[in-house]
């Protein structure tokens, strides 16, 4: 193999730089994969999404899958573990749960087609009432103080509670997992869940746990840089500067059976230094989620879902949305109506904020249901852009 060049973002990092070299040879030397797209020396490429689906038998190597992702883009991609490697992401997870003082009793509302079924798991499909019934069983009989849930039901289970006027103070803890969790959905289950501390990790299939929210100034999340090399880059390559959003690119340092190197996961998000002075991991803010989500801008370039789910998301007529863009200027807005909603209201507020972030030509069409269903793996898509729909 020619001689293999360090990618900037670990040049004058030494940990980093000497474990990416680690992996990256030894997958040049017993990845198939890898023996030939990295056979050539030079920087290692980025592996997409889309490369990934193309070639996981390659990569699997023949290996079982131990696991694979919800399959958000129709092709789930399939992982391999081994052993040694899974004790390591227990590890961080119990890690977390120190930085809030450690593993309390707890309860998951998940979806089981993804997760295995235990007396403290429930399917997060079910019913809002079932799921707070649930909820209270475990509370009295099994003195559960923690939930971990994806964000989304987290919302619908703190908006049923605040509407029949109720809250949960038993609960210490709330833990946010999969999905990407916003400042505005934190104020409703704050009140809903009054004595609650919210943590939130940001993971996924392939490597495991990638971040954990600070306790100290949440707007960050501390990265597991002794597992996994974190990149941030532009369009063009480069690294991101501090506070500069760009693509989020992940090296497993550890999985050897199946390598990652420099896998572009397809989130945005910005490196930062956390000042809390308690944690000493490099972090991330402004973590944006998924590319794939973006819609596309009939000028060219893209509109974050940020700047629209706050405006749809606290709508007092609607429980639950999806948004669905068709083309660059035509969407269609998924609506579960509150009892007495006006739609007409909330429909004339949507079709003007949709011209506001898209122009004149924006074109509302809005499906009004009883329910939107979730990916298999459990996350929910508020927004669908036209990568998706197409």
């Amino acid at each position: 193999m020619s001689e293999l060049h360090i990618p900037d973002s670990f040049r004058g990092r030494p940990y980093a730089e000497r474990h990416f070299r680690a992996i990256a040879e030894w997958a040049a030397a017993h990845s198939p994969f890898y023996r030939r797209t990295l056979a050539g020396g030079g920087l290692p490429p980025l592996l997409t999404r889309e490369i990934l689906q193309a070639h996981n038998d390659e990569l699997l190597d023949g290996r079982p899958v131990t696991g694979k992702t919800s399959g958000a883009t129709s092709v789930p991609v399939r992982v391999h573990w081994d052993p040694a490697r899974g004790a390591l992401d227990t590890r961080d997870n119990l890690a977390y749960a120190g930085w809030f003082g450690g593993v309390l009793p707890n309860a998951r509302i998940v979806a089981l087609s993804a997760h295995e079924k235990k007396p403290d798991t429930f399917e997060v499909a079910s019913p809002v009432g079932d799921q707070l019934e649930f909820l209270r069983g475990r509370i009295e009989r099994h003195g559960m103080r923690s939930l971990i849930s994806y964000p989304t039901n987290l919302v619908q289970l703190a908006a049923h509670l605040l509407d029949a006027g109720r809250t949960v103070p038993e609960l210490h803890r709330i833990v946010c997992m999969s999905e990407l969790f916003e400042p505005g959905q934190e104020a409703v289950i704050r009140r809903a869940f009054p004595n609650a501390r919210i943590a939130a990790t940001y993971s996924c299939t392939e490597v495991g746990m990638v971040a954990g929210r600070c306790p100290h100034n949440p707007d960050n999340y501390h990265l597991m840089a002794h597992k996994l090399g974190v990149e941030f880059l532009r369009a063009d390559g480069t690294p991101c500067a501090e506070g500069e959003v760009g693509q989020v690119v992940l090296t497993d340092y550890h999985n050897r059976a199946m390598p990652f190197i420099r896998y572009a996961i397809g989130d945005l998000a910005a490196p930062v230094r956390c000042d809390c002075g308690k944690i000493e991991l490099p972090a991330l803010t402004r973590l944006l989620g998924k590319q794939r989500g973006l819609l596309r801008h009939p000028g060219g370039g893209f509109v974050f879902s940020t700047e629209l789910s706050p405006h749809i998301r606290d709508s007092p007529e609607i429980r639950q949305y999806q948004v669905v863009q068709r083309t660059p200027t035509d969407f269609t807005l998924r609506a579960i109506a509150r009892d007495g909603a006006d739609a007409g209201a909330f429909e004339a507020r949507m079709r003007d904020l949709f011209v506001r972030h898209f122009g004149p030509a924006a074109a509302v069409e809005f499906d009004w249901c009883a329910d939107i269903p979730r990916l298999p793996g459990g996350k929910y898509m508020e927004f669908i852009g036209l990568k998706e729909a197409a």
